[in-house]
């Protein structure tokens, strides 16, 4: 009777040829996997700041704007309540609602917008339409809102 416990020579190379055909297969998905939850999350961000700055303005009857961050949608924004002199820019002693801040994981993430630097939302809601597209690889989706201050996503066919 043979007490010896262990792994042959034949066992291991086999089960390393499999470990790494199967490492062979599956990486590339999770790296796609992996960007296409890079660019979910940075919607789900641009779409949370407009909403509170939506209704922070019916809230608070105020203008709130969104302002991009070192000219760059890109590397994040800003919302604020623009209440002392309405200029779509910071002043001294205006609210801040919230900083959204990208870093390097969120870098293969493009955004195109139509808003050259900000979006504003009046007391009422309303908000001058247009749009930010999000680009990673070749997927594309876009964040929409309209001039009654409606807030949608889209999938698209480009980044423009």
């Amino acid at each position: 009777m043979n007490t010896n416990k262990g792994f042959t020579f034949i066992e291991l190379i086999i089960t390393v040829t499999i470990v790494s055909i199967m490492l062979t297969v599956g990486l590339p998905r999770f790296q796609s996997t992996v960007a296409s939850n890079r660019l979910t999350s940075t919607i789900n961000a641009m779409v949370s700041a407009l909403q509170l700055a939506k209704s922070e303005a019916m809230k608070q009857h105020k203008t709130v704007v969104i302002r991009k961050k070192n000219n760059d949608w890109a590397n994040g924004w800003e919302v604020f309540v623009d209440d002392l002199i309405e200029n779509k820019t910071f002043d001294s002693g205006e609210t801040v609602l919230v900083v959204t801040t990208f870093d390097s994981l969120n870098s293969t993430v493009n955004i195109v917008s139509t808003y050259a630097n900000y979006i504003s939302f009046t007391a009422t809601g309303r908000a001058t339409a247009g749009h930010f597209t999000f680009c990673s690889g070749t997927d594309y989706r876009s964040v929409i809102i309209a001039m009654t201050g409606r807030i949608r996503t889209s999938t698209v066919t480009s980044c423009i």
